[in-house]
Formats: C-alpha cells, structure tokens, sequence
C-alpha cells in the first residue's frame, strides 16, 4: 500500500505540471484565507493579477504610459489636462 501511494506522489509530480501548480496554489490560497482573512488575500490576489497584467504590457513593448497617458487626456476636463 505504501508503495502504492509512493509511485502515485511521484507520477503526480513528475507528469502532471498543471495539477502540481493548481494544488500549491490552493494551499498557498487556503493557508493565506486562513492566516489574514478572505478580503485581505482577495487584495492581494487583484494586486498581483493588475500586477501580472501591467508586466505583460511591458514585456509585450507596448507603450503602456503613453496609451494611460492619452487615455487621461482623453476622459480628464480641459483645465487639468496636460497640454
């Protein structure tokens, strides 16, 4: 039997990428849950997915600034824009 589970555990994380990143990522998520509460590990999550999702901009040589930028003096009043 315990050889058993012993070639299980080592086909799970020899073979099965996904499942190995999904499980820690839900005991990191659970442990997080449990230690500072669901609204403060709900923060943390929003910051690194905004986070993720502005370094992927970056990579991607897209001129994240320049478009936020523009954007500003798009929605901003004429007073407070920049030029």
């Amino acid at each position: 039997m315990l050889e058993t589970v012993r070639s299980f555990v080592i086909d799970l994380f020899e073979s099965h990428r996904t499942r190995k990143i999904g499980f820690i990522s839900g005991l990191i998520t659970g442990a997080a849950i449990l230690t500072i509460g669901f609204f403060n590990t709900l923060f943390i999550f929003l910051c690194g997915v905004i986070g993720l999702f502005v370094g992927s901009r970056f990579d991607s040589k897209d001129d994240l600034v320049e478009k936020i930028l523009h954007k500003l003096d798009e929605v901003l009043p004429e007073k407070i824009q920049r030029w």
